[in-house]
C-alpha cells in the first residue's frame, strides 16, 4: 500500500510538472526515476543477484547480495541465499555467521526450515556430519521437501550405514524421482552396496536429463568400471570434468583425475596381458 501511494504521489508530481512545461516535466521525471532507483537499490541488487546465479555466475551473484546485505535491505530469503552462495564458494565462517543471525529473526515455518537446512550444510562442511544429520532429521520430521531429501540422503550415505541410507533414498526417490540429486544419491547408494545393475539403471535414467553436476557422471563411470566397461567408464569420468566444482561438490576434480589414471593403468595392464 505504501509503495502504491508513493507511486501515485510521484505520478501526480510528474503530471503537474509537465503542465508547467515540457522541460520541467522531464526534469521531474528524471528526478523521480533517480529517487525510485535509490530507494529500491537493494531490491535491484537482489534481482540481479538471482539472474547472475541462474546463469551460473556465483561470484557475480555474491557481489550483488553483499551490496544489498550491507545496506540492511535483504529479505530473509535473500539473506539465506547470500549465506548459501558464500558456503558454495568456500566462505564457511561468513556463511555460518549470516545464517545464525537469520535464526534470531521472526521466521515463519518455511523460513525456519530453510535456514536450518542450510546450517546443516555448514556443519557438514565443518566436519560435523552427525550434527548435520540431526538437524536435517529435525527438519524432515516437520517439513519434507526435495532439498531435505537430497541433503539428508547424501549425508546418510556418508555415514556409511548403506542399508539405512537405502531405505531413506528409496523413500526420497518415491517422493521425487525426477530430481537429479535424489537420483544421484540412490545411484551412489546402490554403487556402494555393490548393486551395480540397479545403480546402472538409475544412472541411465538420470543421464537422460543431462544433469549439470560432475558427481552423476563420475559415479556412473565407477559403476561401468565395476561392470568391466572400462572405456565407457573413462569416457563418462572425463565428461564429469566439464562441469563446475564448488565447495559443496561431493567429489573433487583431483579425485576424478586420479581415478581416471587408475582405470587407464588397468587398461594398459590388460593390453600387456593380451599381448603376452
Amino acid at each position: 500500500m505504501k509503495g502504491l501511494l508513493k507511486f501515485i504521489v510521484l505520478l501526480i508530481l510528474i503530471v503537474i510538472a509537465f503542465n508547467i512545461s515540457v522541460l520541467a516535466g522531464f526534469l521531474v521525471l528524471l528526478a523521480c526515476i533517480g529517487y525510485l532507483v535509490y530507494t529500491n537499490i537493494s531490491s535491484i541488487y537482489s534481482f540481479t543477484a538471482k539472474v547472475k546465479y541462474a546463469k551460473g555466475d556465483s561470484k557475480g551473484a555474491l557481489e550483488r547480495y553483499k551490496k544489498a546485505y550491507d545496506k540492511g535491505k535483504l529479505t530473509i530469503n535473500g539473506e539465506v541465499s547470500y549465506g548459501y552462495i558464500l558456503l558454495k564458494l568456500g566462505e564457511i565462517e561468513k556463511s555460518e555467521k549470516i545464517l545464525r543471525a537469520v535464526t534470531k529473526k521472526n521466521l515463519n515455518r518455511d523460513q525456519e526450515m530453510l535456514v536450518k537446512s542450510n546450517i546443516a550444510l555448514v556443519l557438514w562442511k565443518k566436519g560435523d556430519l552427525d550434527g548435520a544429520i540431526d538437524i536435517l532429521y529435525e527438519v524432515y520430521d516437520k517439513y519434507k521437501n526435495t532439498t531435505v531429501y537430497g541433503s539428508l540422503g547424501y549425508f546418510l550415505i556418508q555415514k556409511g550405514d548403506f542399508n539405512k541410507a537405502l531405505e531413506f533414498n528409496l523413500e526420497a526417490y518415491d517422493y521425487n524421482n525426477t530430481d537429479n540429486v535424489i537420483a544421484d544419491n540412490l545411484g551412489q547408494n546402490y554403487y556402494f552396496m555393490g548393486e551395480y545393475d540397479k545403480a546402472e539403471e538409475v544412472y541411465k535414467k538420470l543421464l537422460e536429463r543431462s544433469p549439470r553436476f560432475p558427481e552423476a557422471y563420475f559415479y556412473y563411470g565407477n559403476v561401468l568400471f565395476e561392470k568391466g566397461k572400462k572405456d565407457e567408464a573413462i569416457e563418462y569420468m572425463k565428461k564429469s570434468l566439464d562441469y563446475n566444482f564448488s565447495s559443496l561438490s561431493t567429489t573433487s576434480k583431483e579425485d576424478i583425475e586420479n581415478r581416471i589414471k587408475y582405470i587407464e593403468s588397468t587398461c594398459s595392464e590388460d593390453i600387456k596381458k593380451d599381448e603376452e
